[in-house]
């Protein structure tokens, strides 16, 4: 049990770290509450991993995980950016975009980073807690040997 929730922690602060660093090299600034949702997301993606090593299928890993950071994104931007007004990203000038919180082409991004999440969370799998190699063929039904 500690093992596992030690795990689940040090997948959490692994994406909460990694998000933000996104971030700020990408837009120059993040916000506490985008490490929260990035270490929520790759905690999700960690238990989708256990769930796709049973059967569940690759594309509805990736399909959940995006639906899960836009929908977390939305919420996220109707308390901080609009109620809290603190604005810390609007959307507004990009296209197919609902109240500047979230658009079509970043949920496209999630979708990528979801893909990029799997690899990561296979990897501190295998190097940090010592489980068997990593499932990276995820769309085939036999694992790399």
């Amino acid at each position: 049990m500690l093992k596992t929730v030690l795990r689940y922690f040090t997948v959490f602060v692994f994406g909460a770290l990694a998000y933000g660093l996104i971030e700020i090299t990408v837009r120059g600034y993040s916000h506490i509450s985008m490490g929260i949702l990035g270490g929520l997301t790759m905690t999700l993606i960690t238990v989708l991993n256990n769930a796709r090593r049973h059967g569940l299928p690759t594309i509805v890993q990736l399909l959940v995980t995006t639906v899960f950071i836009t929908a977390s994104e939305l919420v996220t931007g109707i308390i901080i950016n609009i109620n809290m007004k603190l604005n810390v990203w609007d959307y507004s000038d990009m296209p197919f975009n609902y109240k500047g919180q979230i658009c079509l082409p970043f949920v496209f991004l999630w979708f990528l980073l979801s893909i990029l999440g799997m690899y990561v969370d296979e990897i501190l799998r295998w190097k940090f807690f010592k489980t068997d190699y990593p499932h990276l063929r995820f769309f085939a039904k036999n694992r790399i040997s």
